[in-house]
């Protein structure tokens, strides 16, 4: 009887040892009952965008498209999407006046291609879908947010050639497109955005020329098209961004001189034409950028000296020349106005002779 006893026991410790890391690992974490009813269901099976919403029908049902083609059950953000008929309380939706007109999803795990469902809101200016994980080209069908005025895609996964239908959205005032894998030119019908403040491209695979054409948005305040594969010259167009404050061309593969004229830029506060193939001299009429903040000029084939005019530049807290053959005057106004600039990386070479006109009596 004890050995039975025994031999019964023995086989419940069995079954208990098998069975238990069986529930462990079908719920490693132990959920009362009143939570379970508390967890919302996949509305996304069953919701249905009614005519008694705070929005259209069709701007509704655009959003849901977005929600069930983008991942919307892994957002790292989804509060009341998909539960509430009051659109203008789902995550990162602003209503106005009855429509949909801004959607920001930054960092909330968006997957797959970009939503094209979105152009039904013709009401939307912002649109943020920054820092997810959306892959493949953008549709040309984006030209149809003609109120659109701030478009964020960066740090994606988009590629394929820039749209030129990117042109007809009169009202972009923001085009931020870096840290993609955009590929080809940069389309010349980017200058019909004369509202256009803000155009990023740094950070794609852009081949060929920078368009002259750029240099007609006379409303431009930042022009970035750092780390491409751009080639040529800087068009001296440029100079005619009168609002300019910020221009970065830097880590191309752009040749020839700098143009003499962008010491036209009165405004700029920032230039950064660094790691490119740029020969020549440095134009003195870079002397004329008083609101000049930070200069780059590190790694490219520059010979001469640092133009005296520089000292005119008493803003200026950020000077990179290194890896140039540029030399620096040994004069003591610019040796006074070198002490001036908190952050200064020369190329370590001082001027043998500062040649000086020679007058005669």
């Amino acid at each position: 009887m004890k050995k039975h006893i025994l031999h019964l026991l023995a086989i419940f410790i069995v079954f208990a040892f098998l069975f238990q890391p069986i529930a462990a690992h079908a719920s490693p974490y132990p959920i009362a009952i009143s939570d379970y009813s508390q967890k919302p269901t996949r509305q996304s099976e069953s919701f249905e965008c009614s005519t008694d919403m705070d929005v259209p029908q069709d701007e509704c049902e655009a959003l849901v498209a977005m929600y069930e083609g983008n991942n919307g059950e892994g957002w790292r953000f989804k509060d009341n999407w998909l539960i509430t008929n009051t659109v203008g309380n789902w995550y990162g939706i602003t209503v106005e006046s009855g429509h949909v007109v801004e959607i920001f999803l930054y960092m909330n795990y968006l997957q797959g291609s970009f939503p094209t469902e979105l152009e039904d809101l013709t009401y939307l200016r912002k649109l943020n879908l920054s820092w997810n994980s959306l892959t493949g080209s953008i549709p040309p069908e984006i030209s149809n947010f003609s109120a659109l005025q701030v478009l964020n895609l960066y740090n994606n996964n988009l590629s394929g050639a820039l749209l030129t239908e990117f042109g007809e959205m009169s009202n972009l005032q923001e085009l931020l497109l870096m840290n993609n894998q955009f590929s080809g030119a940069i389309p010349i019908e980017l200058a019909n955005l004369q509202n256009l403040k803000n155009l990023d491209l740094m950070d794609n695979e852009l081949t060929g020329s920078i368009p002259p054409e750029l240099g007609n948005m006379t409303n431009l305040e930042f022009l970035d098209l750092g780390q491409n594969q751009l080639t040529g010259n800087i068009p001296p167009s440029l100079s005619e961004l009168s609002n300019l404050q910020g221009l970065w061309v830097d880590y191309n593969q752009l040749s020839g001189i700098i143009p003499p004229e962008l010491g036209n830029l009165s405004n700029l506060h920032h230039l950064w034409l660094s790691f490119n193939d740029l020969t020549g001299s440095v134009p003195p009429q870079l002397g004329n950028l008083i609101n000049l903040q930070a200069l780059n000029l590190n790694g490219n084939l520059l010979r001469g000296i640092v133009p005296l005019t520089f000292t005119n530049l008493t803003n200026l807290n950020v000077f990179n020349f290194s890896n140039t053959a540029l030399c620096e005057p040994y004069l003591p106004d610019f040796l006074a106005w070198k002490e001036t600039v908190d952050n200064w990386q020369g190329s370590g070479i001082t001027c043998k002779q500062l040649y000086l006109p020679i007058t005669t009596r």
